[in-house]
Order: structure tokens, then C-alpha cells, then sequence
């Protein structure tokens, strides 16, 4: 049997090492890569996430003054000025409020309170142009949700600081 030249066999072997390094180095190198990858859409999603909320304090203030009008004490104030054109009035400009950009920065959980709560105010007096406490109770029912439901949205950025197992939905 003939033996293989000695710089024959050399050859082959570097070339079979320089081969496996080169394909170590490949794979080291797409999961640096991947990791540097999910690192940087992770800072992205954390910049966005930060203007978001940034949004959300900028906006979410004047929908919290539109319904202090329907604080159970405010509307006991109004005695019989508490009628159809009150609430259509805060409905008016909580539609205003939602064709701003809050529209665009409300999370679903609040945009499905604000629509119970416009909603409600959409209700007709029951009697003789007047609410019943039932309907008022409903009002002040979604304007607390909605409200609860805003500061919830602005609570999020606090959570993630929170260990898991304190969390709560």
C-alpha cells in the first residue's frame, strides 16, 4: 500500500482544520450577530414604547378633565340642568378628544371603555326628559372604567420594573 506523501497528509489536515474553524467562527458569528440583532429591536422597542408613553401623559389629562363633568358629585350638582344636552356636550368633546392623536395612542383596553362610555351617555332620559339614577349610575360607571382603564395604560411603564409574580392584570 502506498503511503500518502507526508505534504499530501499536511494539506489535507489544515485544510480540514482551517475548514472547521471557519465554519465554528460562521456559527459564533450569526449568533452574535442575532443576539446584537434582538438587543437592538429590543432598545428600539423600549424607545418607542417611552414616546408612547410620553404621548399618553400628554393627552390622556384633557379626556380626564372631559369627564370630571360626570363625577357622581358634579352631576348631583346640576340638579335639573342635567339633562340630554349635558351629556351630549361631554360626548361632543370626548369625540373631539378621540379624533386627536389620542386616538392613535389609546390602547384597546380603553378604547373599548371610552365606547361603553359614550355609550352610556348616549342613553335617552327615560321620563319626562330626565335621567334615572339607574342611567346616571351607568354614566359614572364608565367614566370611572375609562378613567381607571387611562391610568392603567400609563401604569405599564412602571410594571415591567415590578418582579413578576407582584404583577396583576
Amino acid at each position: 500500500m502506498d503511503q500518502v506523501p507526508t505534504g499530501i497528509l499536511t494539506a489535507v489536515i489544515s485544510a480540514i482544520v482551517s475548514l472547521t474553524v471557519t465554519l465554528i467562527t460562521v456559527f459564533v458569528s450569526r449568533g452574535n450577530i442575532r443576539a446584537e440583532r434582538e438587543k437592538l429591536e429590543r432598545e428600539l422597542q423600549r424607545s418607542m414604547t417611552a414616546r408612547l408613553y410620553d404621548m399618553r401623559l400628554e393627552v390622556y389629562p384633557q379626556a380626564v378633565e372631559i369627564t370630571e363633568k360626570l363625577r357622581r358629585s358634579h352631576m348631583a350638582e346640576q340638579g335639573i340642568n342635567l339633562n340630554e344636552n349635558y351629556f351630549r356636550d361631554v360626548l361632543a368633546q370626548l369625540d373631539a378628544w378621540h379624533a386627536t392623536k389620542a386616538g392613535f395612542i389609546i390602547s384597546r383596553r380603553s378604547l373599548e371603555r371610552l365606547y361603553a362610555l359614550r355609550k352610556a351617555l348616549r342613553e335617552k332620559p327615560e321620563a319626562e326628559g330626565q335621567y334615572s339614577q339607574e342611567q346616571i349610575e351607568r354614566i359614572a360607571v364608565a367614566k370611572g372604567a375609562f378613567r381607571a382603564s387611562l391610568w392603567k395604560d400609563i401604569q405599564l411603564l412602571f410594571e415591567e420594573e415590578l418582579p413578576a409574580e407582584t404583577q396583576e392584570d
